[in-house]
């Protein structure tokens, strides 16, 4: 590869070497026009010596005379006759490169026509190829005229959407290989838009913005002769407003082939103004406001009113609202016609062109609900070129208020009750019929049904809505009365137009109170849908009988006395029931703790027989209780095994159930027995609880230690013999919060804790517990309680459980000690800065003893021959 590169590189000097220097100028002739400047490059290449040339131009006039114009080497090189405008820098040689220059000549003159001939001084070692080139400069004479006629052109103010031309002349002396342009602009302020240009090869070509217009001859360019050149612009838009400019070119083609403009000019045609046509149009609804009866037909009329109405088309729609304002948001559309005068409406409503600028809307039997203020919005579209439309304007008329009177049918309602109840579960009929009916022609009447419970005179009273029949005859209970429709206890009948019936096959207590009937009447639109017209009730019909309120007894006997810790206890009910109707009973058994006062469930019964452990969560004891049912109306309550912890005020609760008429229970009344107590002989020990704290007030982030101690009293019994169940808690303003317990086999149960503090439970003596609470926070403030269960082994090894006992509570309060909060942060600081200026005073003792020493010395020896000469 390196031996085919340097073979490459020597055919290439010896190929340079061959074809020698060359100077290279534009291919001319060059035309340019009197006064305007010019530029002629010179480049050299392939030559030896210097890297920087230099250049002399010669001009031969074309009477071939030869001067001397202006050289790079040679200042005195120019020809008097060129000194002066050498001098004033309108003749001038520039260099662009080391090998390159361009010969500038401002304001060219006519006698600047001739061949100009760029040379290179020779720098090479053997003369070979060209050192001169030379190009023919044609200065021709400023003949190119552009201007606006006075007459013949339609400018000034015009409407949207007429048409307007401009024209303007322009010419130039025919000189050969120079051709003419014609450009129109449109300026809108200081930027200015192209509109269409005749290039100078005679093509026409359109501005980005106007070329859709000119394909599809909305603006176009014509030649008029005589250099008279006009622009036409159909369908004025409001953006075609502004400045129009004709802008004539002069054009030559350069070496390339390609055109180039030598010179421009440029004038004002006249300026356009289009006056939009939205401002002008005007819309409103004639008639004023009218009054009509049902089935009538309403006429209006839409008037529009605009400037070149001619070119506008209008599409119009008309609205109806419920409020004089015309929101189209809240308003109901009628019909709509499009420009095309294609209409899109109904039967009943339509809407046709009466003239160019009115249109008809004929609404055909009105009714009622037709009431309201009519309106029509007007759209005017604008024809583009292409056959495109655009919205040109938008206008809403004011509303007219519309009245549609209707004679509304009147009618009695009257309810009666051909058969009512004497007793519970009795059938109710009630019929409410339509009476004294008028102007009901084509009118549908529905009923709906109502009960309104018994209420003191001084509480407000409300309705429930049994069933209604809409205006379909679809039956619709209420939310209330739901089930019972659909199993077909309170029926719904229609025996004529004008009479309903409502039966309640099995009438209940809670059905007792008042009733009465609503009937509707319905009147059919024009759409084949109903609207209701007009409502009437009738008056309230009460539905009692006399009936006294079912009671209960309950009676608790107890049929096995409790004399000591392990002996059954057993308790009977015994329910007496009075006006009720197939009753079933469901009972629950409760405990009235003696200390505490507080209700326990026990066990219950449902009336279906089914028993349930409610509050008796004791693991060891859950098949030590039975509840049994020993007749319809008996209920046995067993307890094997009883425990000092059992003892109580123990009674039964009942609840009487009575069959609705779809086999359903439904709560009737109920009772509470009277209380049966277990107590037990205290023969044993008296135990008490005490807490004792190490501080009562801590800081974040101490531990604080609170020790539970029992205390025994009384009979003496060995501490194998005893044993404890503890449990801990905190208590606040608003809650209590278990915190760890450990039970009489000494397992630990510990609730989780969100915060940072933590805490732990330990049996340091027989009977002393320690709570201990680590890492503080704010949040373990509180009342503190040690709960205590004793737990007794008796003679036969069984273990009794005793009555829970709890201490007084001990208050921990959490400060927030500002100094101990402080303390640490203080003294780490001080300690930090202290080390670092021990250390800053070492570093500068070491710099200033070891590294500045012998700068100190010279500056001193310095210094004394200073004060010596001063001395001097």
């Amino acid at each position: 590869m390196e031996h085919f590169f340097d073979s490459f590189f020597v055919l290439s000097t010896i190929f340079a070497l061959c074809l020698g220097r060359i100077v290279k100028v534009p291919a001319g002739p060059l035309i340019r026009v009197e006064g305007r400047d010019i530029v002629i490059p010179c480049n050299v290449s392939h030559f030896d010596g210097p890297p920087e040339q230099d250049f002399d131009w010669e001009l031969t006039q074309d009477s071939g005379s030869k001067m001397q114009v202006v050289s790079t080497l040679d200042s005195s090189f120019t020809d008097k006759s060129y000194e002066d405008r050498v001098n004033r820098g309108e003749i001038a040689v520039e260099r662009t490169s080391a090998s390159s220059v361009i010969l500038r000549i401002k304001h060219v003159k006519l006698t600047d026509s001739g061949k100009y001939k760029c040379l290179t001084p020779s720098t090479d070692a053997s003369i070979s190829g060209n050192y001169d080139a030379e190009v023919e400069l044609r200065v021709i004479s400023d003949s190119l005229k552009v201007a606006a006629p006075q007459s013949r052109s339609k400018t000034g103010s015009i409407t949207e959407g007429s048409s307007f031309d401009l024209r303007c002349t322009a010419s130039q002396d025919s000189v050969e290989g120079t051709r003419l342009s014609v450009t129109w602009e449109v300026r809108r302020g200081a930027a200015s838009e192209k509109i269409l240009s005749l290039n100078p090869d005679g093509g026409v070509m359109a501005g980005s913005d106007y070329s859709q217009r000119y394909q599809a001859g909305g603006v176009r360019l014509e030649l008029l002769g005589n250099g008279v050149y006009r622009l036409v612009v159909s369908q004025a838009l409001p953006t075609d407003e502004g400045t129009y400019v004709c802008v004539a070119g002069q054009w030559v083609k350069d070496e390339s082939g390609a055109w180039k403009n030598i010179l421009e000019k440029s004038t004002d045609v006249g300026e356009v103004k289009v006056t939009p046509i939205a401002p002008s149009l005007m819309v409103s609804v004639g008639g004023g406001n009218v009054t009509l009866n049902a089935d009538s037909t309403l006429e209006l009329t839409c008037t529009v009113a605009t400037a070149n109405s001619d070119a506008i088309r209008m599409e119009v729609t008309w609205y109806v609202s419920p409020t004089p304002s015309a929101d189209q948001g809240s308003s109901r559309l009628l019909v709509h016609m499009d420009r095309d005068s294609v209409v899109n409406g109904s039967d009943a409503v339509t809407v046709s062109r009466v003239s160019a600028d009115t249109t008809r809307l004929v609404f055909r039997e009105v009714e009622k609900t037709d009431t309201g203020y009519y309106f029509c919005k007007v759209v005017g579209w604008m024809p583009q070129s292409g056959g495109t439309w655009y919205k040109a304007a938008e206008k809403t008329s004011t509303s007219v208020r519309v009245t549609v009177t209707s004679l509304e049918p009147t009618y009695s309602v009257l309810l009666s009750a051909p058969t009512t109840p004497h007793f519970s579960d009795d059938p109710t009929e009630l019929e409410c019929k339509v009476t004294d009916v008028q102007n009901a022609n084509g009118t549908r009447m529905t009923v709906s049904w109502h009960y309104r419970k018994p209420t003191p005179a001084d509480l407000p009273v409300s309705d429930d809505l049994i069933a209604t029949m809409d205006q379909n005859w679809d039956l619709q209970a209420g939310e209330k009365y739901k089930e019972r429709v659909g199993k077909g206890h309170i029926v719904l009948t229609k025996l004529d137009p004008a009479v309903f019936k409502l039966q309640v096959l099995h009438t209940r207590d809670t059905d007792r109170g008042e009733y009465f009937c609503t009937v509707s009447a319905w009147a059919q639109t024009k759409d084949h849908s109903w609207v209701k017209t007009k409502d009437v009730s009738s008056r309230n019909l009460p539905v009692s009988w006399d009936q006294e309120d079912p009671s209960l007894t309950v009676v608790a006997t107890p049929l096995k006395a409790v004399f000591s810790g392990g002996d059954p206890f057993e308790m009977a009910c015994k329910v007496t029931g009075k006006k009720l109707k197939n009753p079933k009973y469901s009972v629950l058994i409760n405990v009235e703790e003696p200390s505490s006062r507080k209700i326990r469930k026990i066990m219950s019964m449902s009336q279906d027989s089914v028993t349930r452990l409610e509050e008796w969560n004791e693991k060891d004891r859950l098949d030590s209780v039975v509840l049994e049912k020993s007749s319809a109306d008996e209920f046995r309550f067993r307890m094997y095994g009883t425990q000092i912890s059992d003892a109580g005020y123990y009674y039964c609760e009942v609840t009487a159930w009575t069959p609705d008429a779809g086999n359903t229970w439904s709560e009737a009344t109920r009772g509470i027995s009277n209380k049966v107590k277990i107590d037990f002989e205290n023969t044993g020990p008296a135990f008490n609880v005490s807490l004792h704290s190490d501080k009562l007030t801590v800081y974040p982030g101490q531990t604080v230690k609170i020790e539970c101690v029992i205390t025994v009293q009384g009979a003496a019994a060995g501490t194998d013999d005893i044993s404890y169940d503890v449990k801990w808690s905190v208590s606040t303003e608003d809650k209590s919060v278990f915190l760890v317990s450990m039970d009489r086999w000494g397992v630990r149960t510990l609730t989780p804790r969100n915060g940072t503090s933590d805490c732990s439970l330990e049996r340091i003596k027989p009977r002393t517990y320690r709570l201990s609470i680590h890492n503080t926070e704010d949040t373990d403030r509180g009342s503190y309680h040690c709960s205590v269960t004793p737990w007794l082994k008796t003679s036969d090894g069984a273990w009794q459980k005793s009555l829970e006992i709890q201490s007084e509570p001990v208050h921990l309060k959490v400060d927030f000690a500002m100094l101990e909060s402080l303390k640490y942060p203080l003294l780490f600081g001080a300690g930090a800065a202290l080390c670092v200026g021990l250390l800053a005073m070492l570093i500068g003792y070491i710099g200033a003893r070891f590294c500045c020493k012998n700068a100190l010395q010279d500056d001193m020896r310095g210094n004394r021959r200073l004060v010596s000469m001063e001395m001097d």
